[in-house]
Parts: structure tokens; C-alpha cells; sequence
């Protein structure tokens, strides 16, 4: 073989050698590709599998606390014993317990330690010292009629008549000053403007008299500030039997034989004219011990003295008094001819007020106890009720003591059986609240940074107990919707027919609009007067107000309001003798509690606020729509009402698709529930004005407070309806513009609020 072939042959033998290895390589390097790329599958699969089981385990254990909670939550509604809200009300009704007494405290002690056996996380006893008034012992009030020759005709002596408590405080009005007045008397009706204007165009002069009128329609201390601001000298307050003894002032009629307010029953209260304010010496400033007091003459204390009296004694007078007949409205139902004033059938006579009170600066505690929450520590719901009265107050606020005190137990149980609330709770209970709401307003005051971020909502159980006709609500409405569905879940202990839970009787004996079929139960909007106003009205925190009402199958305001027949007996007689209502009430705001402290997303509703805005901006034009026509600013708050419609339904959308989610339980993230929630909330505090309402600085809701002029309902745009009340008076058109303007700016912010994205 020649030398090339032999070279031919050996290079194709290693090209083939070359080839195969490159085969073997090709083969391993292919074999190797499919097992990573198999490999990488099946871990990439597993991943997804492991990570799929763990979503479902993240949504199981979702739903199992879901679960979890209506359990306890049904724990909680049968654990409610009326047995222990029957020895509640009696022991905190048991003795008088004025605010500033050494019985407050005892109380206060009380609940410390029970709330501690519960097993709260953490109880406190906020110390306030605060401006009370009391009635002088030594020197007691005289109100004499007599003749001037110093013969006494009648007289009374400051005190009641029929067996009250040793301890109790004797009949008197809060921050009334002293002072001695004598002259002729003038009847004004309940005492309220349009009296007043009406008296002048009857030709009735009341400078320089005494005013003597009847409780009701308006806070009293309006009702002495108007007839100061009219001239008066002095004023007498009486409770009418049309008022208070539907079934007439005959003692067979009256209690102890039934509910109604006896003759001599007198109702206390105070006199002072910004409820809501707190100490009248430190407003806008907690009043801890060592803070600032301004002096008393800057403390806007009321300005002529004033005495309360039962209709016993209201008669001598009115029976006394000549002048022309009173108009037929103005007469109630004592047996005597209503006559206006001024002055006496007999010229000799005349009536003297000698009222001797004295002021003095006392401390005043707050109880409040904290079950810290699991997942929102740093969100709290809040429910409180005051725990001071003018004498023995079961009703006022006792029945609401015991409500929360069952509430507390209750929970106590819960967390023992290993409960935790998602959200932080806290139970308060305030002193000095029939003064001023003071507990209230200076806790609210020392924390309003801290609550003004972190406050949920606040539920206020304030005399929740005063009859058994009607179950009565006010909110803020963000929640009203929320209410009712919870009405639903109770029965009502007047259930009859076909009517079973409150919501039934509620929507039966006062709907919302009796024309609706079916109907609805009216939800009212948050006057004041009680513990919510300082949450409400001066931080923004959406509140709510519950009680029961109302005696002899009528919704009338209990008659024995503030006297010394406020008592255990009275309430368990003609009331709640076994504690069904109580019951109720507690399952009732126990479970609404709950509600806002466990559910991952806040049941609220903005699209309820836009409604409540439409309405409020029809009851403005309404009663003021002569005088809005001139004014522009009119417009802008129109438009922004319907900008506020339209963010809220964007909104509203976006956080059904939410709730849907959740009840699949698919669980949001944290972040997600966050938006939203805080969105909710924060709508009610865009309505705060800094600044307040004109000549009420610590009262700042510019949606829904009270009007200056009726501090027991709610007026919408109340700055803007204030200036409107007294315009004819001042002519001040620009201050309707700028009232005007300022609520437009407010609910334009609430938009800002609401906005997307989501």
C-alpha cells in the first residue's frame, strides 16, 4: 500500500474516532439538557405545588379565624346573664353618686377591679381635676312668694319632700350663680328664642323679671341664657305634668303608683351653655393637675341665677300671676289658667330667689380598660358610659354602667377561652359627664393626636335603659346601615305578632319614611348631650348613640329624668323588671363591638354619607331658601356634594369587589385592608374644622352637630344655619359665605379622601 492511502486511511480512521466521541459528547450533553430541563420542571412544578398548598393553607387559616370569630362572637351573645346585670344596677345604683363625691371614686375602684379579674391587658384611673358646683348646706336656697310686708304665702326650702336619700344632693342647677332677686314673674314657655320673640310681639316685657318656664324642647342652660340675653333677672324652671304625667298630676296617677313624675319631683342639671366643653377652666387643655385654669370670670359660667322646681310648687306661682292668657300651645296640663305676666292678682305680692350655690374645683376619674389587639393593635374601638348622676341615676347612666360592666365580663370570658380581638378595645367610663361631659372631653382632649390617628369608632350607652317601647339609634352615616343589620340579630323583648327583633318594632313603631313598603327604621343623626359629642363633634371619630325609650306603649322622654325617683325601684317596677331589655341592649352593642374589632374590613359605608349630605343640603334650602338665593357659594357646596356622590361610588365599588374577596376567603394583605379602612374612617374627619363653629370653638363638625340654639337635636351645616338663624338680626351675609365656603372646602376634602387608585 503506497504511502498515501496509507495517510488516507489513517486520517478518515480519526475523523471517525473524532466523530464518535463528538456523537458520545452530543449524546451526554443532550442527556444531561433533558435531565436539568426535566429536573428544573419537576422542581418548578413542585415549587408551584408547594406554594399553591400554601396559599390554600393562608386561605384555610383565613377562613379558620373567620370561623373562629363567629363562634366566639355567639359565645358572647349567649354568655349574657341577666342575673349579673340585675346585681350591677343595683350595687352602682345602690347610694347618690354626684361627680366629685367620695362614692365616684368607690365606683370607680369597683370597676378597676372587676375589669382587672376579667383579664383586661391593661385598667387606669385618668385623674382630672375639674370646676363642679354644689348647692350651700349651711346657707340653702329660698323661693318665697310673699307679701311685701315680708308675710310668707309659700316657700320652698330647697329641698324635696318625700323621703329622698340622706346623702342625696338637694334640688339645684350646675354653675348657677348665687345671688338674691325679687320682682315680678313672666311665663315663657320652654324658654327658647321664638318664645322670647313672640312674648315681644305680645307686648311682654321681661327685663327686669323673673322668668319662670317649663323643662323641654331645649338644653336648659339655653333656655337661662336666652332669658338673660332678654333681660331677665332670674328664672325658675318646673317640669309640666304635660310633659313629664301624661296621665295628670292626681298622686293615684303618678309614682309611686305608676312612672310618672310625682308633684314634687324635681329635675337637676346643668346650666352650662357648651356641653361637650368640658372643664370650664381649661377648654381646648386636659385638665391635669397643675395645668393652666383661667380665672372664673372667663369661664362663660351662666349669667343670672336659676333654680329648678317640681310642678307642686310651680303651681303657686302660675296660679298667682295675671296678665293675658297664655297662647294655646304654651299651656300645659296643671289645673290652673296659663296666664303670661308680668306681676300678681294681688298688687302686695311678690316673689323673692334666694339661691346660694358655691363653686369648687374636685377631681373627677375616668376608668378605662384595654384588651389589646392582635393583628391592629395601633386601631381601637371604643365604647363608654358615664358613671356619675345627680342622685341615685339608675337609668342615668346606671343602666348603661351595667350594660358595659356585662359587655366586659363577657369578653373577659372570651379572651380566657383564647379570644384575641383584631383590633384593640377599650371600655371607658367617664366621671363628671352631667356637669359638661368632662371625663369624656378632657380624656379626648389630653389624647386627641393619638385618637385623631388611631380611633375607629366610638359607641356611647348613656341611660340605655329609660323605658320599653322603642329601641332608638343616632349615628354617624358611615354606619347607619351597619346598625340596622345588627338590630336584626336581636330579639326585641316586646316582640309581638310577626314583629320579632328590634329591628321589627323599630321599623313598625317609627320608620324612617311610613310610607315605604316595607318599611325601614329610622336612624337619627348625632345631636349632643352625651360622651359622644367629644368623639364626634371634636376629632371626627363616627360615633353611635343607642337607647330604649319610652312607657305606656308612647316613645315619651322617661318622666323621673334627673330627680331623686331615678332608682333601682323605679326602673325594675315599671320598666325592666326581669332584664330583658337589658339584655338585649347588651347582646346588641356587645356584638357590634365585636364586629368592628374583628372584621377585617370596616363595615362602612360612604355612599351613605353622600345621602346624608343631598339630605342635609335639602333641610338648608328648605328652611333658608329665601335667604341662600343671593349667594354663590350655595353653588359650590352643590358641586362639591355631587363631586363627594361620585368619589363615594367609585369607592363603594372598589371595596365591595374587596368584601367579595374576603367572603371567599381570599385574604387581603395587610397594606390592601389598610387603604381602605383608614379611607373610611378618615372621611369623618375631614369634616372637623379647626377652628370650630362661630362662638363654639371645641365644637367642629361642620356636617352634623347641633344647632347654638337647640343643643338637644342635630342640625345640618349647622355653622352655615346658626349665622341663618340670626341673620335677620345681624344682616351678616358675609359670614353665610363664609360658613358656606368652609363646608364646601371640608367635603371637597373628604373627596381628596376617597380617591382612587385602590
Amino acid at each position: 500500500m503506497d504511502d498515501e492511502v496509507v495517510l488516507t486511511y489513517k486520517k478518515k480512521k480519526r475523523q471517525g474516532r473524532v466523530r464518535c466521541i463528538a456523537g458520545i459528547v452530543a449524546l451526554i450533553v443532550a442527556f444531561f439538557i433533558g435531565f436539568l430541563i426535566g429536573f428544573l420542571a419537576m422542581k418548578s412544578k413542585s415549587e408551584d405545588e408547594k406554594k399553591k398548598s400554601e396559599m390554600h393553607d393562608e386561605e384555610h387559616e383565613f377562613q379558620r379565624r373567620q370561623e373562629e370569630a363567629k363562634k366566639y362572637h355567639l359565645d358572647f351573645q349567649k354568655g349574657v346573664s341577666e342575673a349579673r346585670l340585675n346585681s350591677s344596677l343595683m350595687y352602682f345604683s345602690e347610694k347618690p353618686h354626684i361627680a366629685g363625691s367620695p362614692r365616684q371614686k368607690e365606683l370607680a375602684n369597683e370597676l378597676e377591679r372587676r375589669w382587672k379579674e376579667y383579664g383586661f391587658d391593661h385598667v387606669e384611673q385618668p385623674e382630672y381635676k375639674a370646676l363642679l358646683s354644689f348647692p350651700n348646706t349651711t346657707h340653702p336656697t329660698r323661693i318665697t312668694i310673699k307679701y311685701k310686708n315680708g308675710t310668707i304665702i309659700h316657700q320652698i326650702k330647697g329641698e324635696e319632700q318625700d323621703g329622698g336619700s340622706e346623702k342625696a344632693v338637694q334640688p339645684f342647677l350646675g354653675y348657677s350663680p348665687s345671688g338674691k332677686e325679687e320682682g315680678e314673674l313672666v311665663y315663657v314657655n320652654y324658654g327658647r328664642v321664638q318664645d322670647f320673640e313672640q312674648l315681644k310681639n305680645l307686648s311682654v316685657n321681661v327685663t327686669g323679671k323673673i322668668a319662670i318656664m317649663r323643662y323641654g324642647k331645649i338644653f336648659r342652660g339655653n333656655k337661662v341664657a336666652n332669658a338673660a340675653s332678654y333681660g331677665a333677672i332670674a328664672a325658675l324652671i318646673f317640669s309640666d305634668p304635660a310633659d313629664y304625667a301624661l296621665a295628670g298630676g292626681d298622686p293615684k296617677n303618678t309614682y309611686p303608683n305608676t312612672a310618672w313624675l310625682p308633684a314634687s319631683g324635681v329635675q337637676r342639671g346643668s346650666l352650662y351653655t357648651f356641653p361637650g366643653s368640658g372643664d370650664p377652666q381649661t377648654p381646648g387643655i386636659a385638665a391635669k393637675p397643675g395645668m393652666y385654669r383661667r380665672s372664673l370670670k372667663e369661664s362663660e359660667l351662666p349669667p343670672i341665677p336659676a333654680h329648678p322646681i317640681g310642678y307642686g310648687d310651680a303651681i303657686e306661682f302660675l296660679s298667682r300671676m295675671k296678665g293675658p292668657e297664655a297662647p294655646k300651645d304654651w299651656r300645659g296640663s296643671l289645673d290652673i289658667t296659663y296666664r303670661l305676666g308680668p306681676g300678681y292678682n294681688d298688687n302686695d305680692m311678690t316673689v323673692s330667689l334666694e339661691i346660694n350655690n358655691y363653686y369648687e374645683v374636685k377631681s373627677i376619674f375616668n376608668v378605662i380598660g384595654t384588651i389589646y389587639g392582635d393583628i391592629e393593635p395601633d386601631r381601637y374601638v371604643l365604647i363608654g358610659s358615664h358613671r356619675d348622676s345627680w342622685v341615685n341615676g339608675a337609668v342615668d347612666s346606671v343602666s348603661g354602667i351595667a350594660i358595659t360592666t356585662e359587655i366586659a365580663r363577657g369578653f373577659g370570658e372570651l379572651k380566657k377561652a383564647g379570644w384575641k380581638p383584631r383590633r384593640t378595645i377599650k371600655i371607658c367610663s367617664w366621671g363628671g359627664e352631667e356637669y359638661s361631659l368632662i371625663g369624656s372631653v378632657e380624656w379626648v382632649e389630653q389624647h386627641e393626636k393619638l385618637l385623631t390617628e388611631r380611633a375607629v369608632i366610638y359607641l356611647n350607652a348613656d341611660a340605655v335603659i329609660s323605658g320599653n317601647y322603642l329601641f332608638a339609634m343616632s349615628s354617624s352615616p358611615l354606619v347607619k346601615n351597619t346598625l340596622l343589620e345588627f338590630t336584626k340579630m336581636v330579639d326585641d323583648p316586646g316582640a309581638h305578632g310577626d314583629k320579632k327583633t328590634l329591628y321589627d318594632v323599630m321599623a313598625e313603631r317609627d320608620p324612617a319614611d311610613p310610607r315605604a313598603d316595607p318599611p325601614k327604621p329610622k336612624v337619627g343623626n348625632l345631636g349632643s348631650g352625651s360622651d359622644f359629642a367629644p368623639f364626634y363633634q371634636y376629632i371626627g371619630v363616627p360615633a353611635a348613640d343607642f337607647r330604649y325609650r319610652g312607657y305606656n306603649n308612647t316613645p315619651v322622654f322617661y318622666p323621673v329624668y334627673h330627680t331623686q325617683h331615678d332608682t333601682f325601684k323605679w326602673l325594675t317596677k315599671f320598666i325592666d323588671p326581669d332584664f330583658k331589655y337589658h339584655k338585649a341592649l347588651t347582646q346588641f352593642c356587645g356584638q357590634l363591638l365585636l364586629a368592628f374589632a374583628d372584621t377585617p374590613l370596616l363595615r362602612m359605608n360612604a355612599m351613605l354619607y353622600a345621602e346624608a349630605l343631598e339630605e342635609s343640603l335639602k333641610s338648608l334650602n328648605s328652611s333658608y331658601g329665601d335667604e341662600l338665593k343671593s349667594h354663590s357659594t350655595l353653588g359650590l357646596l352643590e358641586s362639591a356634594v355631587v363631586k363627594f356622590r361620585e368619589t363615594a361610588d367609585h369607592f363603594t365599588k372598589a371595596q365591595n369587589e374587596m368584601e367579595k374577596k374576603i367572603r371567599e376567603f381570599e385574604e387581603p394583605s395587610f397594606a390592601e385592608l389598610r387603604r381602605f379602612n383608614d379611607r373610611l374612617i378618615k372621611v369623618e374627619r375631614a369634616f372637623i374644622y379647626a377652628y370650630g363653629l362661630p362662638g363654639r370653638r371645641l365644637v367642629r363638625h361642620v356636617i352634623f352637630a347641633p344647632s347654638k340654639y337647640n343643643l338637644y337635636g342635630s342640625s345640618s351645616f349647622p355653622g352655615a344655619s346658626d349665622i341663618l338663624f340670626k341673620l335677620h338680626e345681624t344682616g351678616d351675609t358675609n359670614a353665610v359665605d363664609l360658613q358656606l365656603s368652609i363646608a364646601t372646602q371640608s367635603v371637597l376634602a373628604a373627596v381628596d379622601i376617597l380617591k382612587g387608585p385602590y
